[in-house]
């Protein structure tokens, strides 16, 4: 039987439902991507966003002396979603929170009063919402992605509600306009039509609505595992194949006067970076901090005035438990965040992401603030927000390093601004590109100075990669078997080899053709899947027809991507 309002306990229901098709569906999801690499993790990126927003919730029971209100609810889930936004899907998927809890609030604000449940009107408006902010939040939006669907969806809400249908009715009009779109996004993006394939953000995205309008039709919690019908007919079917290619320890100090709460509580499953840079945030933002333990369980303590922010530092590092908050002697009580603006040091600090071990040192000798992220396990918003507080500097600039972890920075930024810290992104899409903007940066310059060199020498690095496909299927550069070695220009495929070396060095013709000007610098990254041996006797031999070139080797680590190569 369906629902007709849709209360905190159904939208509880909704998160848990949505988190566990998700989970269901996170490799079907992932085998939608176009790339014929293991670079498809679009799934998995989904699926950590809501689970991260579960447990962000969770963290925050503590707090509360009463029962929560459908605002707060839906206000805290905004905020984890956002917080736990893996890659551009993640990011987008999020708005669909965050227009719930926006809508809510403006119900508030107008009736002056507690709004306890959504009505059709208000959901149709939620959905409207999350839709102008997914679009409004990408620079170059793009058609045949998440976010048509997102808009599909939004449009066919506001026609039912329009007619004044119910609240499910309302769910399932969504539900039907976003799976027809989604059915459409082959014939608006020619990847997806030569892969037989349709968009995997859109795909997910619908997954979550399809949680909700189960929800609002009642259907038991034994379903909420069941990836619905309309995936097996229109998603998992693709051609025979269809796979195509392209496009802490640390000190403390114990001035118990300091704050106005006491939080402890157990931090699980951080490692030791994570944990120094919550002590580094903690120590800015309260006192009498101890972060004490190891490798993997902390214990921390923190006085402070907004018990809030100590127990979001710790969900953004690992999981929390045994939280305990006491009330201490009112000291005056600082604005939230006033110690991180008034303990900046002069001048601009750098947050970058590092694909692996060798890529993060050097990123870090530069004098940056260093985030692992890489296939598979991208960078969240919230890992990223952690980052951006742990440098202790005026401004703040975010280097992503990879065209998937763009928008993740572009709102971990809104977020740090939101809390009164002046961040901006540079939007790298490369590893290489990270590297040649860090060799200008100069700390103590003014931040537009500062970022405008370091745009340029970005702008200047012709990027390039080898990867092992891991599907067969045709690119521009011909086509392609499973196993053998692809590869990439700027983001095109130029080559196709069963030879790593030879792929290498086509990539290095291409790079060299697309490079504008002279080249004086070649870096060659050694990734984890790197074949030395057939590699560097390309490089070298590359190298001795360009005299002139300086050729610079790192040893990056990174998975996936054999070799990584920059051209400036």
């Amino acid at each position: 039987m369906s629902q007709t309002q849709l209360d905190l306990a159904a939208a509880h229901r909704w998160a848990l439902s949505a988190h566990a098709l998700l989970d269901e569906a996170c490799a079907r999801i992932n085998e939608l991507n176009v790339f014929p690499v293991p670079d498809a993790d679009t799934g998995t990126n989904l699926f950590l966003t809501f689970d991260g927003a579960l447990q962000y919730v969770r963290s925050h029971d503590s707090l509360m002396s009463e029962p929560l209100t459908l605002a707060q609810g839906l206000e805290l889930l905004s905020r984890g979603m956002l917080l736990s936004a893996r890659g551009n899907s993640g990011v987008i998927l999020s708005q669909l929170a965050a227009g719930m809890s926006e809508e809510v609030a403006r119900s508030q604000e107008a009736s002056g009063g507690v709004v306890t449940e959504l009505d059709a009107p208000m959901l149709a408006a939620a959905f409207e919402r999350a839709a102008d902010l997914a679009w409004a939040g990408v620079a170059r939006p793009v058609e045949g992605t998440i976010l048509s669907v997102a808009r599909a969806a939004a449009q066919g809400s506001r026609a039912a509600a329009d007619e004044g249908q119910d609240l499910h009715e309302i769910a399932e009009a969504a539900l039907r306009a976003g799976s027809d779109a989604l059915s459409h996004t082959p014939e608006q993006l020619p990847n997806l039509a030569r892969a037989g394939v349709v968009d995997a953000g859109g795909a997910g995205l619908l997954l979550v609505i399809e949680a909700l309008e189960g929800v609002l039709t009642g259907r038991s919690a034994q379903d909420a595992r069941r990836v619905p019908t309309w995936w097996t007919e229109e998603i998992a079917h693709r051609p025979p194949e269809a796979n195509v290619a392209i496009a802490v320890d640390g000190d403390s100090h114990c001035d118990h006067s300091d704050g106005t709460f006491e939080v402890m509580y157990l931090l699980e499953g951080s490692d030791p970076e994570s944990a120094q840079r919550l002590l580094q945030h903690l120590v800015r933002v309260g006192a009498s901090v101890l972060v004490v333990g190891g490798p993997t369980q902390w214990r921390v303590h923190v006085h402070l005035d907004d018990p809030r922010q100590a127990l979001e530092a710790g969900a953004l590092a690992g999981r929390i438990t045994h939280v305990t908050t006491s009330a201490l002697t009112p000291s005056g009580g600082a604005e939230p965040h006033e110690a991180i603006k008034t303990a900046a040091r002069p001048g601009v600090g750098v947050v970058a992401c590092a694909a692996g071990a060798g890529l993060a040192s050097a990123f870090s000798r530069a004098g940056a603030e260093t985030v692992k992220s890489h296939v598979g396990a991208r960078a969240s918003t919230g890992q990223l927000l952690s980052a951006i507080r742990a440098v202790w500097a005026t401004d703040v600039l975010v280097l992503p390093n990879d065209p998937d972890t763009i928008l993740v920075a572009q709102a971990a930024a809104r977020a740090a601004r939101n809390e009164g810290l002046s961040v901006h992104v540079l939007p790298t899409r490369a590893a290489v590109q990270g590297l040649a903007a860090l060799a200008v940066w100069d700390p103590q310059a003014p931040v537009e100075s500062a970022l405008e060199g370091m745009a340029e020498a970005a702008g200047e690095v012709t990027y390039g990669s080898v990867v092992q496909a891991g599907e067969s299927g045709q690119t521009p550069a011909g086509r392609v078997q499973r196993g053998q070695w692809l590869g990439f220009v700027s983001g095109e495929v130029v080559a196709v080899s069963k030879d790593q070396g030879q792929a290498l060095k086509k990539v290095f013709s291409a790079a060299e053709v697309a490079h504008a000007g002279p080249v004086e610098i070649l870096t060659v990254i050694a990734g984890q899947p790197a074949e030395f041996d057939v590699a560097e006797p390309r490089v070298t031999k590359w190298g001795k027809g360009h005299p002139e070139v300086s050729i610079e080797w790192l040893t990056g680590g990174q998975p996936t991507f054999a070799w990584l190569v920059g051209m400036e």
